[in-house]
């Protein structure tokens, strides 16, 4: 990129260059033309004046006017001829002096002047075989003309003074062609300098390294647009390859276990089939609890997979609605192992969360709540109204949880009391759902050191 916007400005520049300097040139040739010819003109009126008393008396000879035409010929490498009022030469820079007695009326300039009139221009001549320029003025006194001045030259000198005058503009197009060069080489990598530290940083993450960022604080608006863009996607992608690495080693490792007592399960009653088929049944039904672990886990894992890939669009939820048809559901339940649940709470109380993320939540935090809660105490399900947020909150009365315990409750897999059924996922699938739906959640230990209290808070939407 830098080499085609470094060849872009250069050739740019000497189109520009180019047009302009044939521009100018043109200018200046004409320009020059003029002036030359305007000097020639009264040089030879300066001449006509020196030579008019020489015509007024006719037969009169003055050799120092011959010596003034001559050295004036030499002096601008210029012929000089001087006609009566007939056109016929009596003055010439000619060294052998052949056009003295020439008639020279049939010559348009020498008729012209002879007229009074002031002419020049070019033609070809065939005696030098080149373009000639001339100059032809009247020698005039009063009304009378006596004769004419002719000045005449090759226009190869017009052309060495424009080719003095414009080698100063050719050089200064081309020092200025070379500072577009140089200035184009800074610019253009001035330019380039971000895209190559975009490029660096995208090889870098081709080759699984996610830890580069590129600064938004630098260059123009959209490199800062696009080094926020790859900022963006570049954590993005370090978190989902952090989440899959952690996943598969979760998933690795909580499987390892059960995946074996359930092959030396099945192994010992294969063995106990024959023998003893009671005991082979009931460590074919050890196998079956085994089975129902591994599935918990399983779906355990999946969940916490789908809501990391899935979309984050958040969405109106009545909570207060929602808390109160949870607790119903789960009441039957509840009844069962001798526990009463109870709703405490507004009618309505507006939130925002992912989709279906507010129930699986709620029943995750009621099913431990049950689970943990012994005969004859009761489950509470509270949802208040706070400024910005809502809180809901699970609160039972059973053994209890030191603050240690609580704080790492929410870990994957971690579980209190590992002889009891369960697989340590479901306080983790809570706290992630509740961050992607931007909230938090917290456990704290009960009153008295009995029982948890399971707080969740959701962003509140203001009633209009």
């Amino acid at each position: 990129m830098r080499r085609i916007f470094l060849a872009s400005i250069v050739g740019v520049s000497c189109v520009l260059l180019v047009a302009q300097g044939a521009a100018v040139v043109s200018y200046v040739s004409a320009s020059e033309q003029d002036r030359i010819i305007t000097e020639y003109q009264r040089d030879a009126f300066i001449l006509g004046g020196r030579v008019e008393t020489l015509l007024e008396t006719p037969g009169r000879v003055d050799p120092t006017l011959a010596v003034l035409v001559n050295k004036y010929a030499a002096a601008g490498n210029t012929q000089v001829i001087v006609v009566d009022s007939a056109g016929i030469g009596v003055l010439t820079s000619d060294p052998n002096e052949l056009s003295l007695g020439t008639d020279y009326s049939n010559r348009p300039e020498i008729a012209s002047a002879l007229l009074g009139n002031v002419t020049s221009g070019e033609r070809w001549s065939d005696t030098l075989q080149s373009n000639l320029v001339y100059v032809s003025v009247p020698i005039i006194n009063g009304s009378s003309v006596y004769g004419a001045v002719r000045l005449s030259f090759l226009h190869g000198e017009i052309d060495m003074a424009v080719a003095d005058k414009t080698a100063i503009l050719w050089w200064v197009a081309g020092g200025s062609l070379l500072l577009a060069a140089v200035m184009s080489f800074v610019v253009s990598g001035l330019v380039t300098r971000p895209l190559r530290r975009v490029e660096s940083q995208v090889n870098a993450l081709a080759l699984g390294d996610f830890s580069g960022r590129l600064p938004e604080d630098a260059g123009p608006n959209e490199i800062r647009s696009l080094a926020a863009a790859f900022n963006s996607m570049a954590s993005k992608l370090d978190s989902l390859i952090r989440q899959q690495r952690a996943f598969a080693s979760d998933a690795s490792h909580q499987l390892r276990t059960p995946l074996t007592a359930l092959l030396l399960r099945i192994e010992r009653a294969r063995e106990a089939l024959l023998l003893d088929p009671v005991s082979a049944d009931a460590r074919l039904g050890d196998a079956e609890v085994e089975v129902e672990r591994l599935t918990s886990i399983v779906e355990g894992l999946l969940a916490i997979a789908r809501s990391e890939g899935g979309s984050h669009d958040v969405v109106p939820v009545d909570l207060a609605v929602l808390a109160l048809d949870r607790v119903e559901n789960w009441r039957a339940l509840a009844e069962e192992r001798g526990v009463t649940i109870a709703y405490e709470g507004p009618e309505h109380a507006v939130g925002s969360a992912l989709s279906s993320a507010p129930e699986q939540i709620l029943d995750n935090l009621v099913d431990n709540a049950i689970a943990h809660s012994p005969n004859g105490t009761a489950v509470l399900v509270r949802v208040r109204e706070h400024k910005d947020d809502i809180e809901l909150a699970v609160i039972d009365a059973g053994t209890g949880m030191t603050e240690d315990q609580c704080k790492r409750a929410f870990d994957r897999f971690w579980r209190a009391d590992s002889t009891k059924d369960g697989s340590g996922l479901g306080l983790a699938i809570v706290k992630h759902l509740v961050e992607l739906s931007g909230g938090s959640a917290a456990l704290v230990p009960g009153r008295g050191g009995s029982g948890v209290v399971a707080t969740v808070r959701l962003p509140r939407i203001q009633s209009s």
